[in-house]
């Protein structure tokens, strides 16, 4: 069965549109990669056969795709909340 094309916005937008899990700012894991939220948009999304929240990671210097791309696109499902000990001890290794 083919996917039902998600063309109009849902309806009650952006009123009805559940509120995003993560924040601009935010670090985040991105396994394996780790990064911060740097833009998020509200997008249908065929694998939920619905709208949802997308969000662009800038990678960190040491994540490990870092070095052949600076950011990615991730659904929310697909983030959690980086450690807070962890990404200040990311923060401290960062080159000023």
């Amino acid at each position: 069965m083919p996917l039902k094309r998600l063309t109009a916005l849902p309806k009650g937008f952006p009123n009805n549109a559940p509120p995003p899990k993560f924040q601009l700012g935010d670090r985040v894991l991105l396994t394996p990669d780790f990064g911060t939220i740097t833009g998020m948009e509200y997008a249908p999304a065929n694998h939920l056969k619905d709208w949802g929240w997308r969000y662009i990671v800038l990678l960190d210097r040491q994540s490990p795709s870092q070095g052949w791309v600076d950011s990615d696109l991730a659904w929310e499902d697909d983030l959690q909340i980086l450690a807070p000990a962890l990404a200040a001890s990311e923060m401290e290794q960062q080159p000023t």
